[in-house]
């Protein structure tokens, strides 16, 4: 694929097949934050467990893992532009099925295990198309600022998603969440489509072998992906403090809904995600006004530290404001770090691997997902809330510091789980080699560019 000739046509950053794509995934989104909140306040006000909670979430992860070959191998050598159209229409017919239990009132808390764990096979196979499309579509140099653009527009949406849910609940109730989301999905649908048809160079990775069936191709897609990281040990090293960091997160922001409605309404958790939001929106404001495409690991490393610190501060406090204040100040550090991170992938990674790449970093952070969610849960619920629950075994030691009561046992997993991955970000900015990633790994700019003969050691 010749890249180079392309250059030039995609030298401004908002082309129509670049704004297409913006907006439909803000859409997506949107419906998928407003469903998020929605069904976390349904699921926690039916059964008041943090556990059932987790356990919703994780039914999603196991069926994603399955589908991550099969992931890599549409995204690259299969139409991305019916790859997403597909996963779309999916995700729409799987809104209008829960619907329909809804309208029945036959809706249960298993139902949406279901639905989560279809939802996300249907998010692991449209995610790696998408993000590989973006990559080509956008000019290398101004990956960090698409980044931005996209978390800036996203932010600003969602700073009114979960007081919309909550007013629309109480309104419409679920139903009428469900049909907001059916809307927004099928206008990304249009919208993704429209943007791939303007830009034809981003629709396939690479040619289809004739002779290379859909098994093998899976085979060989999977097979790509490792000989890229055997042969680049420091985006290995990324890959595993991106999964690391990422699942201790995961696991305290999913925490957020069961330890702000152990104490306080769904109002509260509502006013906590805006400001979240409108974080996450200064955060990537930021990097849209100010061009950031040197030194990207660093600005990872030290955003990462800063989410960690505040998601620890988290913990300490039941205090609405308090939470609001850390909420904020996390996802105005997260946005900046997942927008440099997700630049540094798609300009390291070649393009006609990229969808490979994508899938099988999806697959581990499902899995390291996995195992956090299924050991927090569990954790959270049977021992660190007993422990710190008035006159616990915990409550004169670990209570003096986090308090005691109902909720606290979560607010201690946030402590924990903010100071590991705090100190996890500071031992990365000390590891030489890991600091100075984007010096070392060269960019791969098109399909042309080898990968090394040699395997240089991961050490500092």
């Amino acid at each position: 694929m010749a890249t180079d000739a392309l250059t030039p046509a995609r030298s401004r950053l908002m082309r129509p097949a670049f704004a297409l794509l913006w907006l439909s995934e803000t859409a997506l989104d949107i419906g998928a934050a407003l469903m998020s909140f929605a069904l976390g306040v349904w699921i926690f006000q039916r059964t008041g467990s943090a556990e059932q909670f987790s356990q919703a979430i994780l039914a999603a992860a196991a069926p994603a893992l399955l589908m991550t070959p099969l992931a890599g191998v549409l995204a690259d050598r299969f139409d991305r532009r019916w790859v997403i159209a597909g996963c779309d229409l999916a995700a729409a017919a799987l809104i209008v099925l829960l619907a329909t239990l809804l309208f029945r009132d036959s809706l249960a808390v298993e139902h949406l295990y279901f639905f989560n764990a279809a939802g996300a096979i249907v998010a692991s196979v449209r995610g790696p198309a998408y993000r590989a499309a973006v990559s080509l579509i956008v000019p290398k140099d101004r990956l960090t600022q698409a980044s931005g653009l996209i978390g800036l527009t996203q932010s600003l949406l969602q700073i009114g998603a979960p007081l919309l849910a909550g007013y629309v609940m109480g309104a419409a109730g679920l139903k009428g969440v469900m049909l907001i989301q059916l809307i927004l999905v099928f206008a990304g649908a249009l919208a993704a489509f429209g943007a791939l048809t303007r830009a034809s160079h981003a629709i396939r990775g690479v040619p289809v072998p004739a002779r290379l069936g859909l098994v093998h191709g899976t085979l060989d897609s999977f097979g790509s992906a490792i000989r890229y990281f055997r042969a680049m040990p420091l985006m290995l090293g990324l890959a595993i403090y991106t999964v690391l960091q990422e699942s201790l997160l995961v696991l305290t922001t999913a925490m957020m809904t069961p330890l702000v409605l152990s104490t306080h309404s769904s109002d509260a958790l509502g006013l906590i995600l805006t400001c979240g939001a409108l974080g996450s929106l200064a955060g990537s404001a930021l990097l849209l006004l100010v061009r950031v495409d040197r030194r990207l690991m660093v600005w990872v490393l030290l955003a990462d530290a800063l989410l960690s610190l505040f998601v620890l501060l988290a913990g300490f406090t039941t205090s609405v404001p308090l939470w609001c204040l850390c909420a904020f100040f996390a996802l105005f550090a997260g946005s900046a770090s997942g927008a440099c991170a997700g630049a540094l992938w798609m300009r390291k990674t070649p393009k006609a691997r990229q969808g490979s790449i994508f899938a099988l970093l999806g697959a581990l952070n499902l899995l390291a997902m996995c195992v956090v969610m299924l050991a927090g849960g569990n954790l959270g619920e049977h021992v660190f809330e007993p422990a710190l629950a008035a006159g616990g075994a915990w409550a004169d030691t670990v209570g003096a510091w986090v308090g005691t009561g109902k909720g606290r046992g979560l607010g201690f997993m946030f402590v924990a789980g903010g100071a590991g991955s705090c100190l996890m970000s500071l031992l990365a900015l000390l590891h030489t080699r890991l600091r100075r990633l984007d010096e070392l790994v060269p960019d791969h700019a098109d399909d042309s560019a080898p990968l090394p003969l040699t395997v240089q050691p991961l050490a500092c």
